[in-house]
């Protein structure tokens, strides 16, 4: 459990972390929601983002997800990192590895609702 004020300092990032969610997104060929939870349950549940990786680099070798999605999300979520390390400086003993899961975590919740509207969500408005 990351303390309150980590917590908050992560909420304050959400308009850049929905964005960043759209981004990721956007490549998405056909309904993946069902990946993108399967991806976002892992890091929830995982304390290792090579773990996650693996996982990621596991579902495109399935062919469950493209490949070129999967490196592209490896490396934006991977990027996360610095962020998270960022967030850490201020506040002592926080382990920025469960930062940036939380980060990844989030960011991936956010993309299943993304990736809801554009497969879904604008047949509604027609």
């Amino acid at each position: 459990m990351l303390p309150p004020r980590i917590r908050h300092a992560i909420e304050k990032q959400d308009d850049e972390l929905v964005q960043m969610a759209h981004e990721l997104t956007k490549s998405l060929s056909g309904d993946k929601r069902r990946q993108l939870r399967n991806i976002q349950d892992v890091a929830e549940s995982s304390d290792s983002w090579k773990a996650l990786e693996l996982f990621i680099r596991y579902q495109a070798a399935r062919g469950e997800i493209d490949k070129a999605w999967a490196e592209s999300a490896i490396q934006h979520l991977g990027d996360l990192q610095r962020k998270a390390k960022g967030l850490v400086t201020q506040v002592a003993g926080v382990d920025a590895g469960a930062v940036h899961l939380a980060l990844v975590s989030r960011v991936l919740g956010y993309a299943v609702r993304w990736h809801t509207w554009d497969t879904k969500g604008r047949e509604v408005t027609r």
